[in-house]
């Protein structure tokens, strides 16, 4: 793990919620969304925000982007995070995959990318209460 120095929890969850922002501003704004782009936001929506529970829990963060690795730390300090992994798999595939080219194109219909953003609010909103408790 790397020892997180300057940086706060608020500050892992004020970019969580930027991307956020990102994700539904793209999709609004275009009638034929880049939905990977969508996609690869939600996913950096989890990302931040385990990190943020792990900055508040204890001050490190391993430098990783695999979702289901941070949500298995997570769940060694509160194991009810363990009840986001379904959401955790399914944004865990958005990282790689929608973020560089593909040697195959990467479909994600439009209503892929909407359930992206849902699951990424859920398990935003689950961590930001864990973390207010």
């Amino acid at each position: 793990m790397m020892k997180v120095d300057s940086q706060s929890f608020e500050d892992w969850l004020a970019k969580a919620d930027n991307d956020l922002k990102a994700a539904e501003a793209i999709l609004a704004y275009y009638e034929d969304p880049p939905t990977d782009t969508i996609c690869y936001h939600c996913h950096q929506v989890a990302e931040k925000t385990l990190k943020a529970f792990l900055v508040k829990a204890v001050g490190e963060i391993p430098k990783t982007h695999d979702l289901i690795e941070l949500l298995n730390l997570c769940g060694q300090i509160k194991t009810q995070i363990s009840d986001l992994r379904e959401e955790v798999e399914t944004l865990n595939k958005y990282y790689i995959e929608a973020k560089y080219p593909p040697d195959q194109p990467i479909i994600c219909p439009t209503e892929e990318a909407k359930t992206a953003i849902e699951q990424a609010v859920y398990l935003s909103k689950f961590i930001k209460d864990l973390i207010k408790d």
